[in-house]
């Protein structure tokens, strides 16, 4: 996944200009980064198969070095008087063997994370929460343009649920590949952007259920090509997990904003350290999901 790099991401301090000397001059920007952080990247759902849960070390941002996995934990998952044991594999994977169709839960259950490492215990709450079928992906042709290549773009059709505040998070797959770049995420609140749009119990708007079609290296739509497979998940989530993945965007697409780019910080999760009170970094999520796929003709 693309998020795990970005829990990391270390708060910078601030940068004070010293003035516009020369194009040539160097200037050193301090981080401030001292002590790694545990990284709790807990994504999880109910399918009938193994869940993973990674942890790591926070790293400095300028470390392009991949982030130490954490082996000596201890990661459980509880649900009413059932425990879940995630035990570690490698890298700092911990995983649930699903066993005979075994499923974490369903819609409604309500759930608590636990997670030990040298001597601190961090703590987090969840639920499953709804999630709507995708009925129907649709190929739209559009003619040349100033917007558009000439060809096929897809979108996934679903229709959020009345009652305000159902978050989800669509992922695509085309000929078995992730849309894994920062604009192919794809986060929505009811059927739109984020709250307060007063949409809710519609279909997605349209640039949502577009988001299925993969971009290119300048953020341009590339078009489906007679033989593509395309298979599209709705995940539901939080809106802890909704605002986290918000944050994460702008900050992985800050340099796309100039002059106004946001200072660097990390993205705020609901993962506490229960001993000090104090957030930790990372998202605990468990997902029910629907799912829909299309071979472009």
């Amino acid at each position: 996944m693309i998020i795990n790099k970005y829990i990391a991401i270390a708060i910078l301090a601030s940068a004070t200009l010293l003035g516009l000397t020369s194009c040539e001059d160097v200037i050193e920007v301090e981080t401030g980064f001292e002590t790694p952080q545990l990284v709790i990247d807990a994504w999880i759902d109910n399918r009938p198969q193994d869940q993973t849960i990674l942890l790591s070390l926070s790293q400095d941002y300028f470390d392009s070095n991949l982030p130490t996995g954490i082996e000596n934990a201890s990661v459980v998952v509880r649900k009413e008087d059932f425990t879940y044991e995630f035990n570690h594999t490698e890298d700092g994977k911990y995983v649930w063997a699903s066993e005979d169709g075994e499923t974490l839960g369903t819609i409604g259950d309500e759930f608590e994370l636990e997670v030990k490492y040298n001597e601190s215990t961090f703590v987090s709450s969840t639920r499953i929460n709804r999630v709507p079928e995708i009925d129907s992906i649709a190929l739209i042709f559009e003619e040349a343009s100033p917007i558009f290549e000439e060809g096929l773009y897809g979108e996934a059709y679903a229709i959020d649920f009345e009652g305000e505040g159902d978050s989800y998070w669509m992922k695509t797959w085309v000929n078995d590949t992730l849309l894994n770049k920062p604009f192919e995420l794809n986060i929505i609140w009811d059927a739109t952007f984020d709250p307060g749009s007063g949409l809710d119990g519609v279909t997605f708007i349209p640039p949502k259920r577009r988001t299925i079609t993969p971009i290119d290296d300048d953020n341009s739509l590339i078009p489906f090509v007679s033989g593509d497979h395309i298979y599209v998940e709705l995940h539901s989530i939080s809106n802890e997990a909704f605002q986290f993945l918000a944050i994460t965007f702008e900050q992985i697409t800050n340099s796309e904003n100039g002059i106004f780019t946001l200072p660097l910080a990390n993205a705020p999760g609901n993962i506490v350290n229960r001993d000090n009170g104090e957030s930790a970094l990372g998202v605990f999520n468990v997902a029910a999901i629907t799912s829909n796929e299309r071979t472009v003709e």
